[in-house]
């Protein structure tokens, strides 16, 4: 029987329970099996490790070499009108160079790239993937071992068979006489010859089970460094990221010269006793036929859309010129908020019309760099 034949065989016996021989105890290889299984595992977390590292050194990479394009690209400049179509760049204050990094140095961030992919790579990646490699050796070897493994079990059988034959043999020499003499010297010739088998692998399944314990113990003493890589790959980013960030130099720049922009002017207040709009208080409120400026089907538009207010049901008081009758009598002064008698004898304050309305204050401006011309001229934050 051949080899190969004889492990699939014994196998297959293994795993399904095709025996006869119900007392019969493989042979053990458990402590081997055991630290596999765990090796195992802790091989899929330094995969996981190995790929989230070489994804963060790529990263790391792209950051930098972007800081440098961005860094080197020029700043947005300011144009003023120059008259006949043209418009030209304002000058830029003295200090800048017109780019957005200004005065970085690009070498060192080149420098900073290089030395830490390197790094990652010498001190973390491969010692990292020495220890993959190894593991990947210790499986193969684990593998051949689980070969021997089933070969010996099946010399065993074999064995055992031969010797059950023999014994056979011997309680039928009675009958068998010579013939059952020759036919016992033959078996036990075999069962000699099947024994030296078997010595000789169990002798090779010692070795390498001895050879693949002491790799495996290596390994998982080995496996502890791991938190170390772990550390070293985030102290290496630190320093990478704390030269870049020297390497930019100042984070405030230059601002360029700005031209004063003209002022706005204001639009104007209406009179005392006139709306905001600046039409003269009749004797009926303004309509869109009225206002001036308004285009003829918006006026059309307007007139349709809008709802007056039914009388009596007006908001606030009504001047006294669009009040039917002229000025009101005692009854409708005592229903008007606004006399001196409601403010304690003073002049009241009036309906809250253009002329006595509070000036906005000026809003303040996105002050970033808190600088004077530049609060002048900003335009409010994003």
């Amino acid at each position: 029987m051949g080899a190969g034949w004889r492990r699939f065989a014994e196998k297959s016996k293994q795993k399904w329970h095709i025996t006869t021989e119900k007392a019969f105890v493989s042979t053990s290889n458990t402590r081997n099996e055991a630290m596999m299984r765990e090796a195992g595992d802790f091989a899929n977390h330094l995969k996981r490790c190995e790929k989230d590292i070489r994804s963060l050194k790529n990263a790391t990479e792209g950051m930098l070499n972007t800081t440098k394009i961005v860094m080197s690209a020029p700043l947005p400049r300011v144009y003023e009108d120059a008259g006949g179509g043209k418009a030209n760049p304002v000058a830029a204050a003295p200090g800048p160079t017109g780019t957005i990094g200004g005065d970085f140095r690009v070498e060192e961030l080149t420098r900073v790239s290089k030395e830490t992919s390197k790094k990652l790579e010498a001190e973390v990646l491969a010692p990292m993937q020495r220890w993959t490699t190894a593991y990947n050796t210790v499986l193969t070897r684990m593998q051949r071992l689980e070969g021997v493994r089933l070969e010996v079990d099946s010399r065993r059988r074999t064995v055992a068979e031969l010797a059950r034959k023999i014994d056979r043999q011997r309680a039928k020499l009675p009958q068998t006489r010579s013939k059952g003499e020759f036919e016992m010297e033959q078996t036990i010739k075999k069962m000699q010859h099947k024994e030296n088998k078997l010595s000789g692998s169990r002798q090779t399944f010692k070795e390498q089970e001895a050879l693949v314990y002491q790799q495996l113990a290596q390994l998982i003493r080995d496996a502890v460094w791991l938190k170390s890589y772990l550390a070293a790959v985030m102290r290496l980013e630190q320093e990478a990221f704390q030269h870049a960030y020297g390497a930019l130099g100042p984070t405030k720049g230059t601002l360029p010269a700005i031209p004063a922009l003209p002022p706005v002017a204001e639009p104007p207040i209406g009179t005392p006793g006139t709306p905001d709009h600046g039409l003269p208080i009749t004797g009926r409120e303004p309509s869109p036929q009225n206002v001036p400026g308004l285009p003829q089907p918006m006026r059309s538009l307007s007139n349709k859309v809008m709802r007056r207010p039914l009388p009596g049901k007006e908001n606030g008081p009504q001047p006294y010129s669009n009040m039917p009758g002229g000025p009101p009598g005692p009854a409708m002064a005592s229903a008007n908020p606004y006399t001196k008698e409601s403010y304690g004898g003073q002049e009241p304050l009036g309906p809250p019309t253009a002329i006595n309305r509070l000036a906005r204050p000026q809003s303040g401006a996105y002050d970033r760099y808190a600088e004077p011309a530049y609060q002048q001229n900003a335009v409010p934050a994003w």
